[in-house]
C-alpha cells in the first residue's frame, strides 16, 4: 500500500508496520510506523508514522554514536514486545535535528521486535545516558 508520509509517497507491505501499542513519547495516540531507509540521510533512517503524514522521527543506531551503549531490558519491556530473542531486537536511537547542536537521545532508546513488528520506546533510568547526547556541534 502507498501511504502519504513527510518524506513523500512511500510504499508499505504489511509486514513492515511496527505496532507501537502504548505509541511513543509525544505521539502516545499513534501505533503504527515504519522504518524508511534514504539514501540521502544515511546512517540516519526514518521512523514514519502511517496515521499521521506529519510525523517522522529520525533515527540511528545508537553504537554508532557511543560504542559501548549499553542497557537491559526489564520484564514489562520484555512482556510489550512479546519476549524477543536476543539477536531479533533492533535497538535505534531518537536524533533531534532541530537545535544548533544536533544531539540524540540516549535515554530513551527505540526497541523493535523483529519478528513480531511490535516496537516500545523505553525509559531508561541509567545515570550514564542523556535526552541530549550531543553528536555534532553547529558552525
Amino acid at each position: 500500500m502507498s501511504i502519504k508520509t513527510r518524506l513523500g509517497l512511500i510504499d508499505v507491505d504489511k509486514e513492515e508496520i511496527i505496532n507501537f501499542k502504548d505509541g511513543v513519547p509525544g505521539f502516545e495516540h499513534l501505533k503504527k510506523f515504519s522504518l524508511i531507509s534514504r539514501p540521502d540521510t544515511e546512517p540516519v533512517k526514518w521512523l514514519v508514522s502511517l496515521e499521521d503524514a506529519d510525523v517522522a522521527l529520525p533515527v540511528i543506531d545508537p553504537w554508532l554514536i557511543v560504542e559501548n551503549f549499553s542497557f537491559d531490558l526489564n520484564e514489562e519491556a520484555l512482556e510489550k514486545l512479546e519476549n524477543p530473542k536476543k539477536n531479533r531486537v533492533l535497538v535505534l536511537a531518537v536524533v533531534d535535528l532541530h537545535s544548533e547542536n544536533v544531539t540524540v537521545n540516549l535515554l530513551a532508546p527505540v526497541v523493535i521486535n523483529l519478528d513480531k513488528a511490535i516496537g516500545v520506546q523505553l525509559i531508561l533510568d541509567d545515570t550514564r545516558y542523556t535526552t541530549r547526547y550531543p553528536i555534532k556541534t553547529g558552525t
